[in-house]
Parts: structure tokens; C-alpha cells; sequence
């Protein structure tokens, strides 16, 4: 795995911590602001793309854990809806936590497989014909899966939210 790999990783726990801690008003930027970043980064780490047989297998497979844990990770944080209809989020110490989890156990992960156990994976690997290509890119999806699933539970549970509170009657001019 390479350093870019691990800065994406530890970048996009960065700004979605950054953009979510707190009591923070739902906007669409503040949805797209971390996966703008990403869409940025990516290119510039993607290792290759491999589509082919079991290689893409552990690509969906990555992508599902990910997506399960961006879920997740939306339980910790609170949704409402003002009086006025504006969506709110607010995330404390527990939300932090998850996301500082996740990116932990991909970094531990990450280190194991270039110190640890790389004979293993290599042997792994090669059993089942995966690509390192895939290997690779089965970490960044994984990543990504994560944060996009986070912002899209959040844009629905927002969405829910605001289409149960009750609308502030408008007052006769």
C-alpha cells in the first residue's frame, strides 16, 4: 500500500470530522464538500482498476463492508429539523469515535499486510487470482464506500426527518 493510500485514508476521516462535529446546519455543500475532496484525491492515488474475476469480487466485497460502516457510523449522530425547516445534524464524541475506529483498524490492516503477514497475503493473493491492483483497490473502496454511504444516510435521514416535523403555520398578512 502506498503513503498516498494512507494520507486519503486519514484526509477524508479529517474532513468529515472537520465538517461534521458539532451542531451543524445540513447543506447540500456540507454533504458534497467530502466527496468533492475525494473525487479530487482519487485519481491522483488509484493504483488501477481491476475488473476481472475475483479481483473484482473483493472490490464489491470492499465496497459493501465500506458502505455498511459509512451506515453505521450515522447512527452515532443526531438528526433534526427546526421550526423553520432547516435540517441539523449534531455529532459528538461517539461519531468521532467510530469514524477514529475505522480508519485505525484500515491503517493497522494496511501496516500488517506490508510487515506483518505479506508472505500470507502474497500467498492469498495468488491462490485466489487477485491482482495487487485489486488488493489496493479494495482498500480505497472500501474507504470511499464508507463516506459515500455516510453522506447519502445522512441526506435521507435528514430528508425523513424533515418530511415528519410539523410545518410552522404561515401567519395572515
Amino acid at each position: 500500500m502506498s503513503t498516498a493510500l494512507t494520507l486519503l485514508n486519514l484526509a477524508i476521516v479529517a474532513v468529515l470530522l472537520a465538517r461534521d462535529w458539532g451542531h451543524r446546519r445540513v447543506t447540500l455543500l456540507g454533504l458534497l464538500r467530502p466527496l468533492l475532496f475525494a473525487a479530487v484525491i482519487v485519481p491522483f492515488v488509484s493504483p488501477g482498476w481491476d475488473l476481472t474475476g475475483n479481483g473484482l469480487l473483493l472490490e464489491i466485497s470492499a465496497a459493501v463492508v465500506g458502505a455498511s460502516l459509512g451506515v453505521l457510523s450515522c447512527l452515532f449522530m443526531r438528526v433534526t429539523v427546526d421550526t423553520g425547516g432547516q435540517m441539523w445534524t449534531e455529532a459528538g464524541v461517539a461519531y468521532a469515535v467510530v469514524w477514529i475506529v475505522i480508519a485505525a483498524a484500515r491503517q493497522v490492516f494496511i501496516y500488517g499486510c506490508q510487515h506483518w503477514f505479506t508472505r500470507d497475503l502474497g500467498m492469498f493473493l495468488i491462490d485466489n487470482r487477485i491482482s495487487v491492483n485489486a488488493f489496493a483497490d479494495s482498500i480505497m473502496l472500501l474507504t470511499l464506500a464508507t463516506m459515500i454511504a455516510n453522506r447519502i444516510t445522512i441526506l435521507v435521514r435528514t430528508r425523513l426527518a424533515a418530511a415528519r416535523a410539523p410545518r410552522q403555520a404561515a401567519v395572515p398578512a
